[in-house]
């Protein structure tokens, strides 16, 4: 019996449980490649605040924007595998190492451990009211009769954002002007005094601006309309057939993470999400409450970077700027 136990107690330290029970041993960071104020930054504080009660730790986040959200995946991807340092991973996560490897240096579905997804949130196209379009049609419309002077703004290269303009001009046939941003909060600033034309932004971030009549929406990039703006139509049903981008937050941990600190911090962020108050705050802003483990969420990851691969492969999405 005594052998078994050293036996057994030898299997459970391989398995990395000493590690769970110590963990977490000192506040937890999550980086953001976005600016504070945008959709990233809103998710991460949210879980923040979240994780902290749960998990008895200080959680913080982080904000290192730049380089289509590329300097904070790679800052976690260099991090200790411990489970201190987290990435808050975003559709954009999985963009850049198929527009830029080489300047993007990781690959999302390789190089991290998937925690879990947090939620999936629509894009919402929106124009500036004085733009004197009020249907996607009349938008397509109005940029066909003055190619490339129509400028919309993105929170970066590779983003979210950029891809929903960049899929909307190529399967509407219109050429548009791209305006990268370090994060929607400036671009969502020039959409307000008329500067950019027309934005695909996060709901979580538009929705106060279209509820106070300072954009007007025009449609939602999802497959189905969206619980936080169920009177705004589908780019589908507005007239892009095949029209279908979600844009998503998740929590990712450098590679190599023991598998139970990122089982516990999954069922933590699962939980938490799961509260009222998370379920409200969600709903409120757009989003929908995600109940991803990680198996599921590192299937999700694989399924988005082959669909993404496909269609830059078949010409429907470009990113040349």
């Amino acid at each position: 019996m005594i052998t078994r136990r050293a036996f057994g107690l030898a299997s459970l330290a391989t398995l990395g449980l000493p590690a769970l029970a110590a963990f977490p041993d000192k506040p937890i960071r999550i980086l953001v490649g976005f600016a504070a104020g945008g959709p990233a930054d809103t998710c991460a504080r949210l879980v923040a605040r979240l994780l902290s009660d749960s998990l008895g730790q200080q959680v913080v986040v982080e904000n290192r924007p730049g380089a289509g959200g590329a300097l904070a995946t790679r800052a976690v991807k260099s991090a200790p595998a411990d489970g201190h340092t987290l990435l808050l991973c975003a559709f954009a996560d999985v963009l850049n190492p198929i527009i830029n490897p080489a300047e993007a240096n990781y690959n999302l579905v390789n190089d991290f451990a998937p925690i879990t997804r947090i939620t999936g949130v629509g894009n919402v196209l929106v124009v500036h009211p004085s733009l004197p379009v009020k249907t996607v049609p009349e938008l397509v419309a109005y940029a066909r009769s003055r190619p490339g002077q129509l400028n919309y703004g993105s929170a970066g290269i590779g983003s979210a954002s950029h891809l929903a303009g960049e899929l909307f001009g190529g399967l509407a046939g219109i050429k548009v002007t791209h305006v990268p941003y370090k994060g929607t909060a400036q671009a969502q600033v020039d959409m307000q005094t008329g500067t950019l034309a027309f934005m695909f932004d996060s709901l979580i971030s538009a929705l106060p601006n279209i509820q106070a009549g300072k954009l007007r929406a025009l449609a939602v990039t999802t497959a189905v309309r969206s619980p936080g703006a169920p009177e705004v139509p589908t780019m589908v049903e507005a007239g892009v057939p095949e029209y279908d981008l979600t844009s998503w937050f998740g929590l990712a941990a450098p590679k190599g993470t023991p598998a139970p600190v990122v089982e516990r911090l999954a069922g933590a962020v699962r939980q938490a999400i799961k509260r009222d108050e998370a379920v409200e705050a969600l709903l409120r802003l757009g989003g929908q409450p995600d109940d991803m483990d990680g198996a599921a969420f590192d299937r999700y990851l694989r399924s988005e970077d082959a669909r993404w691969k496909k269609l830059f492969a078949a010409g429907t999405v470009r990113v040349d700027k």
